[in-house]
């Protein structure tokens, strides 16, 4: 699985940000303005379409940056 196609996915999954502007290092709560509860579920979504993993919610709120994402999702595939 490649980081940087994760960031990118992750950019388009959440409405508002613009491509390019994230990193493996953001720390996506507090530093994309537009991140809500839906901007969470629709991460979840394309983790389970893109990457065939399913992560809860829960664990989701626990990642501090894009990079935490990707490493649950690399060990929750199936």
């Amino acid at each position: 699985m490649d980081l940087q196609k994760f960031v990118s996915n992750f950019e388009s999954a959440v409405g508002g940000v613009k491509p390019g502007s994230l990193n493996p290092k953001t720390v996506f709560h507090s530093e994309i303005e537009c991140w809500d509860s839906l901007a969470n579920l629709s991460v979840l979504a394309m983790i389970d379409m893109e990457y065939n993993a399913s992560i809860r919610a829960d664990e989701l709120i626990e990642c501090r940056t894009i990079e935490d994402v990707f490493n649950l999702t690399n060990s929750s595939q199936d």
